[in-house]
């Protein structure tokens, strides 16, 4: 299955996160998040990390054009779109990178409206997402809450024609659960392996990436599918 550790702002826990097994790092361009990075901090960890590793840049109601410069300057393998993009922006984004892979976040709660809704919206692409992600709905931040998706809200996510990632709250102790109950191709996980917001625990990663790979066996390196 695909794993990802989000929120890395070193090359030393981008490396960590590669070692434990990881599929995926993802490096998040959000200024208000604690977790951000400058342009100059991602180059450096881009150029540490294996082929093998998915970087995903994560953006939260940035311009598209943003986005893709920093895709070209860093050199982004996929982008995360986790704001309120549009379906004519995320197509817009597909024109100026259309081998960039997308992944399109869309948060749940009792607040919101259905995760079939959202994620139906953006059927009239003519390029399909690669990916789509879900996260629990807050009203104080777009993402890094600890807070758990309520798999009953998941409503038509059998009906998906990509793959689905699980985030939210996921850690070595209860991803397993999660797995079990929602079996996501993929998990992304933040705060849930961290000492403090942007400091990952080696022994967290490790411990996660350990618990995905048992309940889902299969290839360590998965990949994001390749974009049109």
């Amino acid at each position: 299955m695909w794993i990802k550790i989000c929120g890395i702002t070193t090359a030393e826990d981008a490396l960590t996160v590669a070692d434990a097994g990881a599929s995926a790092i993802g490096l998040n361009f959000y200024q208000a998040s604690p977790r951000c990075v400058t342009r100059a901090q991602a180059r450096l960890i881009t150029d540490r990390v294996s082929e093998d590793v998915d970087v995903v840049g994560l953006f939260v109601s940035d311009p598209v054009h943003r986005a893709a410069q920093i895709v070209d300057e860093v050199g982004l393998t996929a982008v995360q779109f986790h704001g309120d993009q549009s379906p004519s922006e995320v197509q817009r984004f597909q024109q100026l990178c259309p081998h960039t892979p997308v992944i399109r976040a869309f948060r749940v709660g009792s607040a919101t409206k259905s995760f079939q809704t959202q994620w139906q919206e953006f059927d009239v692409l003519s390029t399909p997402l690669t990916a789509i992600l879900v996260d629990a709905w807050s009203p104080e931040r777009y993402g890094g809450t600890g807070q758990i998706v309520e798999s009953n809200l998941l409503n038509g996510s059998k009906q998906l024609n990509c793959p689905l990632i699980l985030a939210g709250g996921l850690t070595p102790d209860n991803v397993a659960d999660a797995l079990t109950t929602i079996r996501p191709w993929g998990v992304d996980t933040a705060s849930g392996v961290e000492i403090s917001p942007g400091v990952k625990s080696a022994e967290l990663v490790k411990r996660f990436v350990n618990v995905c790979r048992q309940v889902i066996p299969g290839n360590q390196f998965v990949r994001l599918p390749s974009q049109c």
